[in-house]
């Protein structure tokens, strides 16, 4: 048996499935495997592939040979006994060892379930590799999401409520002042948007992008509901431009100021929705 130090792992570990390892690298086989989780999942791997492979060669065997292939055995051998028995320089093939063919066939076989089993492991370990590889290519290429597209989940949800609209009313104002402020770390004060025929009806906490995020929920004359959402953020110096954004059916246009992020949420078809995050952006 043939020494496989300094071969890939995978190789290393085939051939310790197999039994094909000097005596001394099959300890350090086992000791790795006892002290290596990594390696012990590659094992198990390559476990399954083989155990698959060796199911899959069972039914193969148990499966009724094809009469095609009958048939065409038979004419093989029919063929052969018709051939001219002359061997090189005129010599009878019956000089040549009748062991010869027959020792040919279980060593074939032997051969052919090697390669069988082998393949079997290969391919499980090729497929697990290529499954990483379209994940990663996947999340490396996937748009990452960002707060508003959780913002965006919630006014979809909470937009279609009645009765359960907001969490405090907005006849409790001062509280939901004091409240929202402590819980986001913003300070701020509620916009009258009644010029724009908004009426505020009470506010909601959420978690948008993993922080504490503050909903203040209004209604128009057409029972549409827009909201005002805004967290804290990393601070900067003065306040960016306005930038509007869609997903799906919600429209979104949203800014930074100071240290929080602010966004105005409401259905994509309505032409006011930037002249209202205008007007919040200057009263908030």
């Amino acid at each position: 048996m043939e020494s496989t130090r300094g071969l890939p792992l995978e190789v290393r570990l085939s051939a310790y499935l197999d039994g094909q390892l000097p005596e001394e690298e099959v300890e350090e086989i086992n000791v790795l495997l006892a002290a290596d989780d990594e390696a012990r999942a590659v094992y198990e791997k390559l476990k399954l592939g083989s155990e698959f492979g060796a199911r899959a060669f069972d039914r193969m065997l148990q499966e009724p040979i094809p009469l095609d292939l009958v048939r065409n055995i038979k004419e093989a051998g029919r063929n052969e006994e018709e051939a001219p028995k002359l061997g090189f320089v005129g010599a009878p093939v019956a000089a040549v060892p009748a062991g010869r063919r027959s020792a040919f066939w279980p060593q074939a076989l032997a051969a052919s379930l090697v390669i069988f089993l082998s393949g079997g492991a290969v391919g499980y370990l090729i497929s697990e590799q290529k499954q990483t590889a379209f994940q990663a290519a996947s999340n490396q290429f996937a748009p990452a999401r960002t707060w508003l597209d959780d913002i965006a989940d919630y006014h979809r949800i909470y937009s279609r409520q009645a009765r359960h609209l907001v969490e405090v009313p907005a006849n409790d104002a001062a509280h939901i002042v004091e409240w929202l402020s402590a819980s986001t770390g913003v300070k701020f004060q509620l916009p009258d948007l009644s010029a724009e025929k908004l009426t505020f009806e009470g506010a909601r906490l959420l978690v948008a992008g993993g922080k504490p995020t503050a909903q203040l929920l209004y209604r128009d004359t057409d029972n549409e509901v827009f909201a005002i959402c805004f967290l804290q953020s990393e601070p900067i110096d003065g306040k960016t431009s306005l930038a509007e954004s869609m997903r799906n059916d919600i429209g979104l246009v949203s800014w930074q100021k100071g240290n929080a992020s602010y966004v105005v949420v409401g259905p994509s078809a309505d032409p006011n929705l930037e002249r209202i995050a205008e007007a919040v952006s200057t009263t908030i």
